[in-house]
C-alpha cells in the first residue's frame, strides 16, 4: 500500500474517531457508540492492528507434520499452509477487500435493547438491502439471513444482490437484512454472559421490528439455524424458515435397519456420511463448547494458525470448492479482527444440549456398524 493511501486511510479513520465514532482496542475497528437506531456504517479496521496482524504473518513458524500423512486428515497440508502465511505477507492487501465491501453493500449498525433473558444492550452490524422498485410484481419480501461458523455476513455476499434485485422481472423481490452475530465480523461481541442462541433470536427479531418490518422470513445456516429455530417458537413474526442445515439424525428404528442392511442406499449413504463427519471434522465444535479460551489465547495471536483452524472446516464442508487464497484469508480477517474467543464461545450455549444428542448418535452408529461387521 503506498505510503498516500495509509495517510488517507488514517485520516478517514481520524475523520471518524471525531464525528462520536469510539476505536475500541478490544474490537481493532471503529464502532459508533450511543445510537438507538439504525445508523449508516463504513467498516474502517485500525491500521495499527494491520500492521501488527502483518507482523504476526511474516513470523509464521512452519509446522513439521508426517511426510507420508493423508492429506487433510489432521488439517490443512503442511505445504499449503506455507504458501497462504507467505500470499498473505505479501500479496494479500486487507484495504483493497474493505474497500469492496463498503462500496458493494448499504452497512448499517444499531444498538437492541436487552431481553428479559439478557439485560444489556445489544450492538449489531449488518446489512440492509431494499428491495428495487418493480412495476405489477408481488410485494417484497423481508428476508432475514443468518450465518454460522466459520463464518460472517459476507457468507451471503453473493446473493443479497440478485435477491433484492433480480434480473428477471417475474422472480420474488427481498428486502434482505444481513447481521453479524456478535462476537463475529462487524458485530461487537458480548461483554457478559447470558447472550445465547435463543436471546440472540429475539434480538434479530426486534432487529427486523426496528427496521419496520411486522412480520418476515427467514434463511439460515449452521449455528444460524439454532437460533432460527428457537425464533419460529418464541416469536410470532416469522412467516416462513427454510435452511440448508437440518441434520435428521437416525433413531432406534433407523439404526436397526441399518444394522440389518435393511436401509436404502441413499439411507446408508446419509448414516455412514453423517457418522464420517461427526467422527472425523466434528473436533472443532467440541472444542468450542468445552475450551473456548483455552483455544482462543493461541489463536488470538496466530493469525495464521487461526487461518488454519477455519480452513479445516471450511474443507471439510465446501464439497471440493476452490476458495482462493484471499477469500480464505478474507474470512479468516473478519473473524479475527476483534479476536476469536467469543466467536467460539457461542457453541457452550448453542451445542451444549446437541452435543450430547449427536455423541448418542454416534454411539449407535459405530455400534451398529460393528454388529454389522461382526
Amino acid at each position: 500500500m503506498s505510503l498516500l493511501r495509509f495517510l488517507m486511510t488514517g485520516l478517514a479513520l481520524g475523520s471518524a474517531v471525531a464525528a462520536s465514532t469510539a476505536q475500541d482496542n478490544a474490537l481493532n475497528f471503529a464502532f459508533p457508540q450511543n445510537i438507538t437506531k439504525p445508523t449508516p456504517f463504513q467498516i474502517s479496521v485500525d491500521p495499527d492492528f494491520i500492521q501488527s496482524t502483518l507482523q504476526k504473518v511474516r513470523l509464521y513458524r512452519p509446522s513439521i507434520a508426517l511426510e507420508d500423512l493423508p492429506e487433510w486428515e489432521e488439517g490443512p497440508p503442511v505445504q499449503d499452509m506455507n504458501e497462504l502465511a507467505h500470499y498473505w505477507a505479501n500479496d494479500y492487501d486487507w484495504y483493497d477487500v474493505q474497500e469492496e465491501i463498503n462500496a458493494n453493500f448499504s452497512h448499517f449498525t444499531t444498538s437492541i435493547p436487552g431481553n428479559d433473558n439478557y439485560s444489556h444492550p445489544v450492538p449489531l452490524h449488518f446489512v440492509h438491502e431494499r428491495a428495487s422498485e418493480s412495476d405489477g410484481a408481488d410485494e417484497a419480501i423481508p428476508l432475514l439471513l443468518l450465518h454460522g461458523w466459520p463464518s460472517t455476513h459476507l457468507e451471503w455476499a453473493k446473493v443479497i444482490q440478485p435477491l433484492a434485485h433480480p434480473s428477471n422481472d417475474s422472480a420474488p423481490r427481498f428486502h434482505v437484512v444481513v447481521p453479524d452475530i456478535p462476537g463475529y465480523g462487524f458485530s461487537p461481541a458480548a461483554t457478559h454472559a447470558g447472550l445465547g442462541v435463543r436471546e440472540l433470536g429475539l434480538v434479530f427479531d426486534a432487529l427486523m421490528h426496528q427496521l419496520g418490518y411486522t412480520t418476515y422470513a427467514i434463511f439460515s445456516t449452521d449455528l444460524g439455524w439454532i437460533v432460527a429455530s428457537w425464533m419460529t417458537a418464541d416469536v410470532t413474526s416469522v412467516m416462513a424458515h427454510a435452511t440448508d442445515f437440518f441434520q435428521v439424525g437416525p433413531n432406534a428404528t433407523d439404526l436397526e435397519r441399518f444394522a440389518r442392511n435393511e436401509t436404502t442406499a441413499e439411507e446408508t449413504g446419509y448414516m455412514i456420511a453423517l457418522q464420517e463427519y461427526q467422527t472425523n471434522h466434528f473436533a472443532y465444535a467440541l472444542s468450542h463448547a468445552t475450551k473456548p479460551l483455552s483455544l482462543a489465547l493461541a489463536m488470538t495471536d496466530s493469525p495464521v494458525g487461526f487461518l488454519g483452524w477455519v480452513w479445516s472446516l471450511v474443507e471439510a464442508v465446501s464439497d471440493g470448492y476452490a476458495y482462493s487464497k484471499a477469500e480464505l484469508i478474507t474470512t479468516t480477517m473478519a473473524l479475527y479482527t476483534q479476536g476469536t474467543y467469543s466467536g467460539m464461545r457461542i457453541y457452550k450455549d448453542a451445542l451444549t444440549v446437541r452435543i450430547q444428542i449427536m455423541a448418542l448418535i454416534i454411539h449407535g452408529l459405530l455400534t451398529a456398524k460393528y454388529r454389522v461387521l461382526a
